[in-house]
Parts: C-alpha cells; sequence; structure tokens
C-alpha cells in the first residue's frame, strides 16, 4: 500500500510538472507571437517612414519643365528653373580687359566684364547678389571657372539688393580670366548638383570680347 501511495504521489507530481511545463510552453509561444507582431509592426512603420522620406526627399527636387540652354550667344535671355525661383537672365554684353583696372592689374591674363540684365518671373522677391554669386566665366567647360568680384572695384556696377516680383536690374559682372579663343557663363556645376537647377551657359568668341 505504501508502494502505491508513493506511486500515485509521484504520478500527480510529474501530472502537475507537465501541465506547469505546458502552460510556460504556451505563454512563451504567446510571448514570441507579441514579439514577432510588434518587430513586424514596427519594420513597417519604419518602412513607410523610409518610404515618405524619399517621397518628400523626391518633392523637393526641381519639378520644372524649362529645359537647359546651353547654346545661347551675347544678347539672348536664358531662364534658369530652380527648387525655390524662376528668372531670367540675359547676357548684353562681354569686354575682355587686357590691360589694368582701376590701377590694378589681373592676377592671371585678363578681365572680363559683362553687362547682365537679370528679371525676377516669380512671386517671392530675389536676392540678386545670391544669384550672381553662383554663376561663373570659364574657358572650358570642364573646369571650374571665376566668380564676380565686382564688389572689389569702384568703377564697376555690380549686383546689389534684391528684385521685386516682376521686376529687373541691370548691372555688371566682372571676373578675371585666362587667355583664350572662346569663354562661356553660367551657373557653376556645383549649384545645380542633384537637380536643383537647370542649366544655361552663354559662349561667345574672344573677338565678341574686345573693343
Amino acid at each position: 500500500m505504501r508502494n502505491f501511495g508513493l506511486v500515485s504521489i509521484v504520478s500527480m507530481i510529474c501530472i502537475v510538472l507537465v501541465a506547469c511545463g505546458g502552460t510556460n510552453t504556451k505563454e512563451k509561444n504567446e510571448a514570441n507571437t507579441e514579439t514577432n507582431t510588434e518587430e513586424n509592426v514596427q519594420n513597417s512603420t519604419e518602412n513607410n517612414d523610409d518610404a515618405n522620406e524619399n517621397k518628400n526627399d523626391s518633392e523637393n527636387k526641381r519639378e520644372g519643365t524649362i529645359e537647359d540652354q546651353l547654346d545661347l550667344s551675347i544678347g539672348d535671355t536664358g531662364t534658369f528653373d530652380t527648387t525655390l525661383r524662376q528668372y531670367e537672365v540675359t547676357l548684353d554684353k562681354a569686354e575682355l580687359i587686357e590691360g589694368e583696372l582701376e590701377g590694378e592689374k589681373s592676377t592671371r591674363d585678363g578681365y572680363m566684364l559683362l553687362d547682365v540684365t537679370v528679371k525676377n518671373i516669380t512671386d517671392e522677391t530675389l536676392d540678386v547678389e545670391d544669384l550672381m554669386y553662383s554663376m561663373e566665366v570659364t574657358d572650358d567647360l570642364d573646369y571650374t571657372g571665376s566668380q564676380d568680384h565686382s564688389d572689389v572695384y569702384d568703377t564697376v556696377e555690380g549686383f546689389v539688393g534684391d528684385i521685386e516680383p516682376g521686376e529687373e536690374l541691370s548691372a555688371q559682372f566682372l571676373t578675371i580670366v585666362d587667355d583664350s579663343e572662346e569663354y562661356f557663363f553660367r551657373k557653376a556645376v556645383g549649384n545645380i548638383g542633384g537637380g536643383s537647377s537647370n542649366q544655361v551657359v552663354w559662349s561667345f568668341d574672344v573677338a565678341e570680347a574686345k573693343k
């Protein structure tokens, strides 16, 4: 009888342990399921956030319809279409100064003085100095050029101030250049990266720039 009682007790203990083990396994499975569900939701949310960021980045890029204008000449008007604004630029005149300017000799072969007109065709006020800061003159389209130095010289009427919507401003762009048979006026390549602006290029022979 003692043995039978002992066997009964051991059997009951085993049944309880198995039941507890099954409960723990069920709880673990439920916990794992909840964790996996939370991770899936989190991953889905992160993927949606990434997709929204990519969409926003895409929307922030220029969606203009104005194409590049790469073969303009002196007297032509080009239209810049950027992510923030649109404006027209006309290259009215180009003058190569081979001697001194205000008693100062160029650190290169000469100076290039451009007469330029900028027109604001947006509904926002434009900082014309900022626009001109992005422009350059180069004698080789595969290399960077020289920016505006008009603010250094008293006899040069550089671009200053703002242009109101619908208004235009004519002033001068001055830079230093090397001897060349041909020159180009354009927006610096570093300022049109990522599709932020179209490119507009004026080209002219040295004969057109000499007095």
